[in-house]
């Protein structure tokens, strides 16, 4: 095999490989179900929770005064999660945690803040 041969070959190796990954990687960054539960997933789940989504919103607003707009089930490490969004009296958009199994309050986090201006006027 001559050199030029030889560097046409690793050239084409490289950038196949070049290719290769780019396909790879940007799949898994540009992927729509990145995250997201699917099937039987989603029914295992929901049946190895004790607490209802009612008992989670009860919970959720029980520490923290406002409006629920959004509740979602989700895993959290080895943990089934509810996940509570509401919108708080300051307008400002708090996640509560509930744990599904046990019912008990995990974190809040606020997941967008807002404040609700001191006086507004209209002419």
């Amino acid at each position: 095999m001559t050199n030029k041969s030889f560097t046409i070959w690793r050239t084409i190796l490289i950038a196949g490989t070049v290719i290769g990954l780019a396909g790879i990687v940007g799949e898994m960054v540009w992927s729509g179900d990145n995250g997201k539960l699917q099937g039987a997933e989603v029914i295992a789940l929901a049946t190895s929770t004790k607490i209802t989504v009612d008992g989670a919103v009860e919970t959720a607003l029980g520490t923290m005064a406002g409006q629920v707009v959004e509740a979602k089930l989700e895993k959290r490490g080895d943990k089934t999660v509810w996940n509570i969004d509401i919108l708080t009296t300051e307008e400002a958009i708090m996640t509560v945690c509930i744990d599904a199994v046990s019912g008990v309050m995990m974190l809040t986090e606020e997941k967008v803040s807002g404040k609700k201006p001191a006086e507004v006027r209209t002419l």
